[in-house]
């Protein structure tokens, strides 16, 4: 009787963080709809639909059983063989069922990376083949290789413990591909460069709040137990990943500041972001074997190096709107590394094959770097030709006179702002400035020198529809 109590606790604790890290599709999408401009905001909410949609019923179907299908006599050190379609006895195997939810929420949150490195110029349809391909095929080698017992690297001694190479590296090294294949958005580094900005400071803070929290589930989840003394070791996980986080964002505050002078302005919004979010990152393969200042150390490390590697990518003209790469393949890749050096296996035998900082035989940090090798090669390449193949089939790219437009409109109907504006829509501010609102903004230019001649020329116009693209200059251009 115990011993079902013990278990019922574990499938609790299971089932409460799979649904925390579900929250994080939340995160993710408020997170993106800021970064990316006013007029693809929704559309990249949308795919984060799409991302539980279509990558969980291709889970359910063959991922699950290619990551952990327990079919002992086909099954291999490759993948897992089994239990495709899941669905067993639920008096005697109900655990598989704990198993394959609390997996799901990792798979779907791998491929939500993807979409923020092709936002504002990805068709719909295509981006379902990518989440299907990716949730069900792809992803799931490495989550074989890593996190089952069967799995290969597993078996060698390699260490991530809640995803920072096979969630985070996997889909960083996706994102690159397809970013760099899809090209980048209309203008970014044309001559004179288009400047393309954020929709939504608050959205990314919030969005930034949701993904920090939910990163507690993903990490102490990650536990899968608490019964026989296993909480205690769920409770460091848990004090890891928040000093993980805040060194992170101490770092993208450094970050900014060193670069003050040059831009008149204190923080970054975007590098605050990306700093703390690479710092949970870069401990999310060690929470459990590493101590918490080590956590502020690593995670601190991590803000720099995703920030840093942003601005790398940009150098390079790959056009990655929400930073992915930076923050979840390069924090990811420290995180390994950081591991081999600082992981605490424990006293006795098995401190040989702990950190080397930890008087290790140099074996986890070697099969890490191993490990760090074949999820780039595997999930990079694997993207790269499944989304090239897509791309000269039925396509993937808008055009540019739909990437003016916005995705919102052409491909959800969805207009942000009106198509009309009217005399209602205008005020005239104190100093002189001349007011437009918007359902969704409200953009400002000074012109106290031209009010008169703007209410004339306004009250003269026929109130023709305006083409809305996301941007004041055709507004202006017409009515002053």
């Amino acid at each position: 009787m115990a011993a079902n109590k013990m278990e019922a606790v574990d499938a609790v604790w299971i089932i409460l963080s799979a649904f925390i890290v579900f929250t994080m599709q939340t995160g993710f999408a408020l997170l993106e709809s800021g970064l990316v401009s006013m007029k693809s905001k929704t559309n990249i909410m949308v795919k984060s639909v799409l991302d539980v949609c279509f990558g969980s019923v291709a889970y359910w179907f063959i991922g699950y059983g290619i990551s952990f299908g327990s079919d002992a006599s086909t099954g291999n050190s490759f993948s897992g063989n089994g239990q495709f379609m899941t669905d067993v006895d639920v008096s005697t195997d109900a655990k598989v069922y704990i198993k394959y939810f609390f997996q799901l929420s990792f798979a779907s949150a791998s491929t939500t990376i993807i979409s923020g490195a092709v936002a504002e110029r990805i068709h719909l349809f295509a981006y379902m083949i990518v989440v299907i391909l990716n949730t069900g095929i792809i992803y799931v080698f490495p989550a074989h290789w890593l996190w089952d017992n069967n799995g290969w690297l597993f078996k060698k001694g390699a260490h991530d413990f809640a995803g920072s190479g096979v969630v985070h590296m996997a889909g960083g090294a996706a994102a690159l591909s397809t970013a760099f294949i899809i090209g980048p958005r209309y203008g970014k580094f044309d001559e004179p460069k288009k400047v393309y900005t954020i929709s939504s400071g608050s959205n990314v803070i919030l969005g930034t709040f949701f993904l920090w929290w939910g990163w507690i589930g993903f990490n102490c989840g990650s536990t899968f137990i608490i019964s026989n003394g296993s909480w205690k070791v769920a409770s460091r996980v848990a004090v890891v990943t928040m000093n993980g986080a805040i060194a992170g964002g101490i770092s993208g505050i450094v970050f900014s500041i060193s670069l003050r002078k040059k831009r008149k302005y204190i923080i970054d919004i975007t590098e605050l972001s990306s700093g703390l979010l690479a710092g949970v990152v870069s401990i999310t393969a060690c929470s459990d074997v590493i101590r918490p200042w080590e956590g502020l150390f690593i995670g601190f490390c991590g803000g720099l190096i995703a920030n840093g590697t942003i601005k790398l990518v940009e150098l390079m003209k790959i056009d990655d709107p929400v930073g992915a790469f930076g923050v979840h393949y390069a924090a990811g890749f420290w995180a390994m590394i950081a591991t081999g050096f600082f992981a605490d296996m424990g006293p006795g035998d098995n401190s040989i094959n702990g950190g080397v900082f930890r008087k290790g035989s140099g074996r986890l940090l070697a099969y890490n770097i191993v490990a760090i090798l074949v999820i780039t090669i595997w999930s990079g390449g694997l993207n790269a030709i499944s989304f090239w193949i897509v791309k000269r089939t039925i396509g993937v790219r808008m055009s540019i006179d739909e990437e003016k437009i916005g995705v919102d409109k052409i491909e959800l109907n969805d207009c942000n702002e009106p198509d009309y504006v009217s005399k209602n829509a205008i005020e005239v501010g104190s100093s002189g400035q001349i007011n437009i609102f918007s359902t969704a903004t409200i953009h400002s230019v000074s012109s106290s020198k031209k009010v008169k001649s703007f209410q004339e020329n306004f009250s003269s116009k026929k109130k023709e529809p305006i083409i809305s693209t996301g941007s004041f200059s055709q507004l202006k251009d017409t009515y002053l």
